[in-house]
């Protein structure tokens, strides 16, 4: 029989869990709103933000481990072989229907952040792409104008990019 206790903790390192994931989400949501702004320094912020809460979440990632470890060990299962819904066969029913519930509520959330975190991974590769393009229009040398020389023969003349830079 599993020990109430650590199914107890094991519920509350869930909820922990979804709560620094909603918290993910939420700085996903506004660095999108930054990202197509266009300002650098609030990025930065938010990806100090992010730093912090992927922090907690590894130890509290560690502390979940250990507790499913003790789960697995006293109900004879090989931890690295045992998942959620084995554990869920073996606590008692009102513990089960909570570790379902959080479960389901936190592979919602990991869904809605991996998806706006993808999106935010397109509008930085865009906005880095023009960019780069911005770029290569103001350094790039322009094509040369046709010009004729004393003989009457055309003769190309290399137009410099609009930055002065040496080539």
């Amino acid at each position: 029989m599993v020990n109430k206790v650590w199914t107890d903790n094991l519920i509350k390192v869930l909820e922990y869990e979804n709560k620094l994931y909603k918290q993910f989400f939420a700085i996903a949501e506004q660095k999108t709103d930054i990202v197509v702004k266009g300002d650098v320094e609030a990025l930065q912020t938010l990806v100090g933000k992010e730093h912090k809460l992927a922090g907690e979440l590894n130890k509290l990632s560690a502390v979940r481990e250990q507790i499913f470890e003790q789960i697995s060990k006293a109900i004879g299962r090989n931890p690295k072989e045992m998942t959620l819904t084995d554990l869920i066969a073996h606590i008692p029913p009102e513990q089960a229907s909570r570790v379902t519930q959080i479960r389901d509520e936190l592979q919602k959330t990991i869904r809605q952040f991996t998806a706006k975190n993808d999106l935010n991974q397109k509008l930085i590769q865009n906005a880095l792409e023009y960019v780069d393009f911005s770029l290569n229009l103001l350094t790039r040398d322009t094509p040369g104008a046709t010009q004729y020389g004393r003989k009457g023969n055309e003769t190309n003349v290399k137009n410099r990019g609009i930055l002065d830079i040496k080539y």
